[in-house]
């Protein structure tokens, strides 16, 4: 018997990325894709949570306006962005993208924009009516 493993036990790049996938419970760049919805999610709770109750404390519709803009400009994504930074480096290589032989880029982009207080303010307006009827 030769030292070559016969046809049906070797794994081809496809099938290798399979089997790791299910090893690992998917490869880098999913379990990262999965952490950033992940962290998304309970962004969206917390913040959703923060604006109806400014809303509840706030009755005055411009201090609330000027309340919540300072809650969006001082959130902290620093996790999430810290992931979206990886994932707009390193998607490419572990995903496999095609190159674009003619320009020697990907032939299309993954980048991921960070989070910040604009993200915020276009999900939770600053508008204190709205928090309130979200808030029943």
């Amino acid at each position: 018997m030769s030292g070559r493993l016969p046809e049906r036990f070797r794994l081809g790049p496809v099938d290798l990325d399979r089997y790791l996938a299910g090893q690992m419970q998917g490869l880098a760049y999913m379990r990262r894709l999965r952490a950033i919805e992940d962290e998304e999610a309970r962004h969206v709770r917390e913040l959703e949570e923060a604006w109806i109750t400014l809303a509840a404390d706030e009755p005055d519709d411009a201090r609330f306006a000027i309340a919540w803009r300072e809650v969006a400009a001082g959130w902290s994504f620093a996790r999430i962005n810290e992931l979206i930074a990886k994932h707009n480096a390193y998607y490419g290589v572990e995903a496999r993208v095609p190159m674009d032989p003619r320009t020697g880029g990907y032939k299309r982009s993954w980048d991921r924009d960070p989070y910040g207080a604009a993200w915020v303010l276009e999900r939770f307006p600053p508008v204190r009516v709205l928090a309130s009827e979200s808030g029943g």
